[in-house]
């Protein structure tokens, strides 16, 4: 930031025509001239304005395994919170500048059906592009039906869950 000169000096009656010849880098900017061109009249040019200002990006990605009429919130740098009611892509509202970190994480699980979602490639660093590599999967979770047998004499005592799945009971005692 400062006051700039170029190195030549220009003729009484010269043209002028002050551009953007490479952007800087490392963190990715835009640069923009204003009065930028015209023609000296007798005086020196100090009105040139370049005004920079660091490109921003977004974070994204897809959601998968979700399941229907459930929803999970996500959070990006522990705000910037996220809820999704569908698989597919996402992208946060809040866009970073570059090489920013960033670190997606699950703020809230599906509560409507019981599920747990992860994600991988939820963190690191901005560099000069949005991130759509973010991935959140989401499972439904899993849970045993079972109870006690008490009081059987015989052998040949078989449960059956949902029409298929038997289990052979030979004592009392607990099942799963």
């Amino acid at each position: 930031d400062g006051s700039f000169v170029f190195a030549t000096a220009l003729e009484d009656l010269s043209a002028y025509a002050v551009t953007v010849q490479a952007q800087p880098t490392g963190p990715s900017q835009s640069c923009s001239v204003s009065n930028g061109s015209g023609t000296l009249a007798a005086a020196n040019v100090t009105n040139v304005s370049v005004v920079c200002a660091t490109n921003t990006y977004t974070v994204g990605g897809s959601l998968s395994g979700l399941a229907t009429g459930a929803t999970v919130v996500l959070q990006n740098n522990a705000g910037d919170d996220l809820s999704l009611n569908a698989n597919g892509s996402f992208t946060f509202a809040t866009s970073l500048a570059d090489l920013s970190a960033y670190t997606v994480t699950v703020q809230a699980q599906p509560t409507s059906r019981s599920q747990t979602c992860s994600v991988t490639n939820g963190s690191g660093t901005l560099v000069g592009a949005n991130v759509t590599t973010v991935s959140v999967t989401c499972t439904t979770n899993t849970f045993t039906v079972g109870g006690t047998v008490t009081g059987l004499a015989g052998s040949g005592l078989t449960l059956r869950n949902n029409g298929a799945d038997d289990l052979a009971i030979s004592a009392d005692g607990a099942f799963t």
